[in-house]
């Protein structure tokens, strides 16, 4: 999870904005649930790592094979 939500006092906010507690209630769920959807920077970075990593991996991997078919030629 992104970020954490302090479920009560956004329920409370709101019913004191005039919404409903039901209402309240189904706004935060909704809110809780779609930010469990989301990344943080530090996700993303670590994902970019890993590409990266890949991305070396696979580069070594090509310049050997050219340099192991060079010597055929």
């Amino acid at each position: 999870m992104a970020t954490t939500l302090d479920t009560h006092a956004a329920i409370k906010r709101l019913t004191a904005a005039g919404i409903t507690t039901s209402h309240a209630e189904a706004i935060v769920e909704t809110v809780s649930q779609a930010d469990d959807q989301l990344v943080t920077k530090a996700d993303l970075q670590a994902a970019l790592a890993g590409l990266e990593r890949r991305l070396i991996g696979y580069l070594i991997a090509a310049v050997l094979i050219v340099l192991g078919a060079m010597k055929y030629l």
